[in-house]
């Protein structure tokens, strides 16, 4: 069964920078992660360069290119049946009509989440890679992004195959919260050290883990017995 691969989560939150090592050692030698952002940045600072003198024209030539040459890839993973990597955000329904392509292809859905503590550390995080030359987004879709992402997580967990989510607040020390497969926990850190914004925007997945706790608390006292 091929898998399809999607690094999400909040602007900023090390999707580019760490997520590749998140994945499995099969999939980093030989995939390609596609990176949207990446791509039309380059695209951009192409076609202004020798298209057209407008950078606003460029950006919009830019996402048609971006939108038709994913598609075309997409296509080709599809009809070849190979693993496919794309790194995105998920904030509305609509962004996932491509993972439901791939699961009724008979694909394995895996999603790594990237987290952040609230929508300031992300706005800081994209500031500081701008002025590096990086991409940079608006305030508005760094809220849409941050909240859409978790609360389309929160509802879609039974849909995922494989789900991982990792909280680098802390860029340095990025940790691994929770690993839910078919959803359901498969391994978590105790609720109690899991982050504020874990227990307020992803609700849902927070019950299952108190849930399996409270089973393994339970098990544990029969077996004492």
């Amino acid at each position: 069964m091929p898998d399809l691969y999607i690094l999400t989560g909040a602007n900023g939150a090390g999707k580019s920078t760490v997520g590749f090592s998140y994945l499995p050692r099969a999939v980093q030698n030989n995939c390609v992660i596609f990176d949207g952002d990446k791509l039309t940045l380059l695209k951009k600072r192409e076609l202004y360069k020798h298209v057209t003198p407008s950078y606003k024209e460029a950006g919009r030539l830019a996402l048609e290119w971006l939108f038709q040459h994913f598609e075309n890839l997409v296509a080709s993973a599809l009809k070849q049946k190979t693993d496919f990597v794309y790194e995105g955000h998920l904030p509305e329904d609509e962004q996932w009509a491509t993972p439901k392509r791939f699961k009724k292809a008979g694909y394995k859905i895996h999603v790594v989440f990237f987290g952040l503590k609230d929508t300031d550390l992300s706005e800081i995080r994209v500031m500081d890679r701008a002025v590096l030359g990086g991409h940079n987004v608006p305030r508005y879709e760094i809220a849409r992004n941050f909240y859409g992402n978790l609360y389309q997580l929160n509802n879609r967990l039974k849909k995922i195959d494989e789900l991982q989510i990792i909280d680098t607040s802390e860029s340095i020390n990025p940790k691994v919260l929770a690993l839910f497969k078919k959803g359901t926990v498969d391994s978590a850190v105790h609720h109690g050290k899991l982050p504020e914004w874990f227990e307020k925007y992803l609700p849902n997945l927070f019950k299952e883990i108190m849930q399996q706790e409270h089973t393994a608390f339970k098990n544990m006292k029969k077996e004492k017995k």
